[in-house]
Parts: C-alpha cells; structure tokens; sequence
C-alpha cells in the first residue's frame, strides 16, 4: 500500500537539498578579508587580499595561458548606525595577467578607473595568482575638507569572473562586500 505524498512537501524537501548544496558549495567560494586602511598625507590606502588566493575557474583561466582579471570595487562611505552608509566615493582597481609564451612569463597590468598604474613581468603562475588576489596599499581617495570629522569606512568587492544563469544569462561572479574598521579622518591646518 502506497502512502499519498502532497507534491508541495517533495518540491520542499527539493528545495532544502538544493539549498543545503549551495551552502555547502559557499565554504569554498572565495571572500574578501583583511581589509584595511592606511594614510599618507591627506591620501588613503587601502589594502586587502582573497581567501582562498584564487577561485578554481580564476586558476584554470591563468594556468591555459588566456588573460585572466580581476577587478576590485572599493568605495569609500559615511558610516551612519541608523541608516544606510552613504556612499562619498568609488574605485574600480583591475588587475590583468596574460601569459607570454615566448618570454616563459606573465604579464600583470593593474588600471585604476581605466588609467593604467604600472606594468609588470612575474617569473611564475604563483607570483602573478598573488599579484591578482591581493590589492596592497593602493592610494584610492584623496581626502578633503568635507570629510573632516566623519565617521568613515571603507568596502571591498572583488568580480573574479563570470557565469551564466539559468542557461543563457550571463552574470559576474563576485565576492560579498567587506567592510574596513571605522575610522574618522582630520585635516591638519
């Protein structure tokens, strides 16, 4: 004897299989950390890194030789406790490596809003998977007198590639946002 099932409690039950699944593939999915923030003047650095170094489809991109990027959205915002932080400004750091078959090397160019910084040959695949996960005191924003005495923080967001949903739609596959400390900036007269 057959018990009747009610097809909603199966689509359910697919439902949490399919969501467990997901959770269980997050674990491995690559997330910013270490951010952190620096002054030289009235201009702020900000550095951070990728955990793990480089996401598995980033890796098997670098290693068939075809160019592979990166590209870091950081953003400078008012902290506000009751509502959303407010957005004072934004960067668009990339990082791209591109094998060199005749040289045995790899080439690393970083662009900050579109405007190459520096160029860069790296001896191996290892040196420029660092070269891409990581951004090292970049000097982002320049501070001024309207920021003088607010409660600042600073978020990171890196696209390490893209994918493609439901079939047909491609979409950027991007870390979550990671937020620096709090801190408060003063200009000096």
């Amino acid at each position: 004897m057959h018990r009747w099932v009610p097809p909603f409690s199966l689509a359910g039950a697919a439902l949490l299989l399919a969501v467990a699944a997901r959770l269980g593939a997050q674990d491995e999915e690559p997330r910013v950390v270490d951010v952190g923030t620096s002054f030289a003047g009235r201009e702020l650095r900000v550095s951070a890194r990728l955990a793990p170094e480089l996401p598995p489809e980033l890796a098997r991109r670098l290693a068939s030789g075809l160019p592979s990027s990166v590209v870091w959205r950081i953003g400078l915002y008012a902290r506000r406790p009751v509502w959303w932080d407010g957005k004072k400004s934004e960067r668009r750091y990339e990082v791209t490596a591109t094998y060199r078959p005749d040289s045995d090397d790899i080439s690393v160019e970083r662009r900050l809003d579109g405007r190459l910084l520096d160029t860069e040959v790296l001896p191996t695949r290892a040196a420029a998977a660092h070269a891409l996960s990581r951004v090292a005191a970049l000097p982002c924003f320049t501070m001024g007198r309207h920021l003088d005495g607010k409660r600042l923080v600073v978020k990171v967001a890196c696209r390490y590639g893209t994918s493609v949903s439901l079939g047909v739609v491609p979409t950027d596959a991007e870390t979550e946002s990671k937020r620096s400390s709090v801190f408060v900036w003063r200009e000096r007269p």
